[in-house]
């Protein structure tokens, strides 16, 4: 048999040692160099997309003066209410001559002027105590002699009137001595008509109805009826004269 030939010879050679350090980057990160290659391309690409954004959106957005002016608060002022423009000045040359309009017609207030007259009261048919201090009175026999007593009758008729108490008072006549009759009516003060319209009714009445016997009997001078008061008198009469004649007829046997 051959001799076999020996194997070869290896020769290893011992590796470098390498320290490790571990405050190197890999270390401290955990990152392989792959993995730091990948995160800075993807920052580059996030910057520039930022970039792109904006830029886009300074294009897009309104200029700063429209951002300004719609951001403002708005204000609300109270202004005084403007006065209407006057007429325009007609001495300007360039301005036309216009007339004012005709102001409307205005009646004029009327003036009612008031005049106070003075009325004179007309007291002539009062008579004093002295001017019927002769006179009969009614109930003496003055008013007609025999079973007639006109002047009686007549006084009764006046007092229960009170048509005739009112027209004394409203003619002011009231305790006081007036004339009524002397041949005609006699106005008292200011009534219209000749005598207290009442009592010439109340009287005429009276003696109208009487016997026409009693009323045509002759009577001397005057005769005064009176009120219920006493104070308030009539004088009827004068001279010779009859009841009938206030009635204004003629007796036919004198």
């Amino acid at each position: 048999m051959g001799r076999q030939a020996p194997p070869p010879i290896r020769i290893i050679r011992p590796r470098k040692a390498t320290l490790r350090d571990d405050s190197s980057p890999a270390r401290a990160t955990g990152r392989t160099p792959r993995q730091r290659r990948l995160l800075a391309g993807a920052l580059t690409v996030g910057a520039h997309l930022a970039l792109i954004g904006t830029l886009l959106w300074l294009h897009a957005a309104p200029p700063p003066a429209e951002r300004k002016q719609t951001e403002a608060p708005l204000e609300v002022s109270l202004l005084p209410k403007p006065e209407p423009p006057g007429p325009p000045d007609m001495a300007d040359a360039g301005a036309p001559s216009i007339a004012p309009p005709p102001l409307p017609a205005v009646a004029a207030p009327s003036l009612t002027i008031i005049r106070t007259v003075a009325v004179k009261t007309d007291n002539s048919d009062l008579l004093s105590d002295s001017q019927i201090a002769g006179a009969a009175h009614a109930g003496e026999g003055g008013g007609g002699g025999g079973g007639c007593d006109m002047a009686r009758a007549v006084q009764q008729a006046l007092r229960r009137d009170a048509l005739v108490r009112g027209a004394v008072e409203g003619a002011g006549r009231t305790g006081k001595a007036s004339m009524v009759w002397n041949g005609d009516w006699v106005r008292s003060g200011g009534q219209d008509g000749k005598g207290l319209a009442a009592v010439r009714q109340a009287i005429l009445w009276e003696v109208g109805f009487a016997p026409a016997a009693c009323r045509n009997q002759p009577v001397h001078g005057m005769v005064v009826l009176s009120l219920a008061d006493g104070r308030t008198r009539f004088a009827v009469g004068g001279g010779e004269w009859r009841w009938a004649d206030l009635l204004g007829l003629r007796s036919v046997s004198r």
